[in-house]
């Protein structure tokens, strides 16, 4: 059964079966994982999210695992992993675009090799970018939170946005992204200041000798055990070591003798032999000091319920009815990511975010073209009433050519072929499922507008051999005002592309200078800009 269901799952994703997750976390501790996944773009994950959706299996995210503590029980779901997700280039001199398996060492060195100052801490910080912003990680006097302008999030239902850091990091190694379930696919970085780069050097070999002599790598750990408790007025490392826990063991489990406040896996340690000597120490710290701490390591998997309840973690109950319980999942086993979307979602945003130059190299789509695609009413709604607006596509920019002038906004509003050769944005529409046809539509800041149907790639329909606007009139209506315009679109012309309410999608935008840009972003290999890549759209379930 699980050879049928990993051939599936590798349709959508690339996919391993059977793997020892001890031999993928710092911890090396973790018990085997039915499923591990590792996707190279957005469309990928959330390919695995919608075939998750009919199997309700468990799943978890990791980055590297630098700050993860996998249970010793089997995980009988999936374990994504973002590894495969390493792109990162300049977007302008001084913003880094990153996607969430860029380890931090390697965001430190880019930095070192174009001058540009602000991460340093980053060099030796274990882990990978994503795991980096949903825990808002700080040391030695920085923190992920201050070079952040955007987070590139994708939800449990598979929606995507682009959200501003001020919505992602709410303080003291904590964010939202703990709270509402999601992945980060990637962030943009901000490094405006430039330092020369042996002032930098120096200062990454400063911390690179702070690290070595506190032996932070001496045995498999997760670096800090608790966070600090400001409160206390002392770091929890030296409230652990004023109560001779430097040494403590349990197990294979053991305490620092340099650093009170990291548990190291001495060589056979359990994920139960961690968790009993972090919830001594917890409750030790409540009563012989009086200091409420929280577990900065994560726990994922399935744990005994008293383990993670010393340790003060928030779990959920196995769906079964035995005495343990889940941690750290995305989704639980039976649990359908979709059920806990309130009714009143709608409109319900299914894209939101910024166009990305095309090959992804250095150098930003250059107008800062901002797309949303939205799901206007519920599809069972929108069956009943079809020729009411369904989707909704805007188009929105900050500056330059694809901005809509102040005055004269509907100027033109022709139907017009080859607006590519124009500032233009496009949306194609492709199939949920196995369809080759598709719809493109490619709307200008003036109005003008066309609207093609292609039966093949890049062949059109048979219908529309000539185009014309008739076959559109009654199932679109454009829209535009100040900064912003696109169009809406009937329930009746898209149920065509519907495959059991999956849709695919992709935003694209041209400046008519030679500039291309596209969202969600995938890897292209193309020397010339081809959007044309169905096979690449982005699917997505519309509720």
């Amino acid at each position: 059964m699980i050879d049928i269901e990993m051939q599936e799952l590798s349709l959508f994703c690339p996919c391993q079966t059977d793997v020892s997750l001890a031999e993928k976390s710092y911890y090396r501790i973790g018990g085997r994982a039915a499923y591990f996944a590792l996707p190279e773009t957005p469309r990928q994950i959330g390919g695995l999210l919608l075939w998750n959706g009919k199997r309700r299996l468990p799943l978890a995210v990791m980055g590297s695992g630098s700050n993860m503590l996998f249970s010793d029980e089997p995980f009988p779901g999936i374990v994504l992993s973002t590894e495969r997700m390493n792109r990162m280039f300049w977007i302008t001199p001084g913003e880094l675009f990153c996607e969430a398996g860029v380890e931090n060492t390697e965001i430190a060195m880019e930095l070192l090799g174009k001058s540009r100052a602000g991460g340093e801490w980053l060099h030796m910080l274990p882990g990978r970018l994503g795991g980096t912003i949903r825990m808002n990680a700080r040391c030695f006097g920085g923190e992920i939170s201050r070079v952040v302008s955007s987070v590139v999030v994708m939800n449990s239902d598979g929606t995507i946005s682009w959200r501003p850091a001020g919505e992602v990091f709410l303080g003291y190694k904590r964010t939202s992204l703990m709270e509402r379930k999601g992945i980060v696919l990637a962030a943009v970085l901000n490094f405006p200041e430039k330092k020369s780069s042996d002032a930098i050097r120096a200062e990454m070999e400063h911390y690179e000798s702070e690290r070595n002599k506190l032996h932070h790598f001496d045995f498999p750990s997760c670096g800090s055990t608790f966070k600090n408790n400001y409160d206390a007025g002392r770091p929890s490392g030296r409230i652990f070591e004023e109560l001779g826990y430097k040494g403590m063991r349990i197990g294979g489990a053991e305490v620092s003798a340099y650093h009170a406040n990291f548990i190291f896996n001495t060589g056979n340690a359990s994920s139960s032999d961690v968790l009993s000597l972090a919830g001594r120490m917890r409750q030790d710290a409540l009563c012989r000091a009086g200091v409420s701490l929280e577990l900065e390591v994560e726990c994922t998997g399935l744990f005994e319920s008293g383990e993670l309840a010393a340790c003060g973690v928030s779990a959920q109950p196995d769906e079964y009815g035995s005495r343990k319980v889940w941690a750290g999942v995305l989704g639980l086993p039976g649990q359908d990511s979709f059920s806990c979307i309130p009714a009143q979602v709608f409109p319900r945003k299914l894209l939101q975010g910024c166009l990305t130059g095309y090959h992804g190299k250095e150098g930003r789509f250059s107008e800062r073209i901002a797309v949303s695609v939205e799901q206007l009413v519920p599809a069972t709604h929108a069956a009943e009433n079809p020729l009411q607006p369904f989707l909704r596509w805007t188009t929105t920019a900050q500056s330059g050519e694809l901005q809509l002038p102040q005055q004269d906004l509907l100027e033109s509003g022709k139907f017009s072929d080859e607006l590519w050769k124009r500032p233009v944005s496009e949306l194609f529409i492709g199939h949920g499922g196995s369809g080759t046809g598709y719809l493109e539509f490619e709307m200008a800041p003036s109005g003008d507008w066309v609207a093609i149907r292609f039966s093949n790639i890049r062949e059109r329909d048979c219908a529309q051999a000539e185009l014309s606007p008739d076959p559109w009139t009654d199932h679109l209506d454009r829209f535009m005002c100040e900064g912003a315009f696109g169009m809406s679109f009937s329930y009746r012309l898209i149920e065509p592309f519907l495959d059991r309410n999956t849709l695919s999608l992709q935003c694209c935008a041209s400046t008519g200078n030679g500039h291309f840009g596209l969202f969600p972003w995938w890897h292209a290999c193309e020397e010339k800009p081809d959007f044309h890549h169905p096979e690449r759209f982005y699917r997505i379930r519309l509720l």
